[in-house]
């Protein structure tokens, strides 16, 4: 049956990330119906993987219930990402996930926290820095 990893993160994206991108993270957070006309050429987005509901999964093994969203903030300015997920993760979707949307983070320091993984059977979650 395979075992479930949370993923809890948040990070401002960069002044110029490009439409296609946040249009892209609408779509995984489930803020978008319209499959992107254009995807990058990632191994994240590779026919066999599962990356279009990877940020909406869910189960029961996790207290926290799954809420990822992207959004511009009018107040202070920027598009910020906020996301709380669980999946199986088979072929390492957190990994190239992270991999992929690193170049658009805007990071302030050398090595940027920008959250955790946990696995299911793990009692202590690793963290995630860009």
């Amino acid at each position: 049956m395979g075992m479930y990893t949370e993923l809890v993160c948040a990070f401002k994206l960069i002044e110029e990330t490009p439409r296609s991108i946040i249009e892209i993270l609408e779509f995984m957070t489930g803020q978008r119906d319209e499959h992107p006309s254009e995807l990058p050429e990632h191994n994240l987005f590779s026919e066999d993987t599962r990356w279009r509901w990877m940020l909406q999964s869910d189960s029961y093994y996790f207290d926290g219930k799954t809420h990822s969203k992207i959004e511009n903030d009018a107040v202070v300015g920027g598009c910020y990402v906020s996301i709380r997920c669980n999946l199986k993760n088979y072929d390492d979707e957190i990994e190239k996930f992270i991999d992929w949307i690193s170049p658009y983070i805007q990071k302030d320091y050398d090595h940027y926290f920008i959250g955790y993984e946990r696995y299911e059977e793990d009692k202590e979650p690793t963290l995630i820095f860009v």
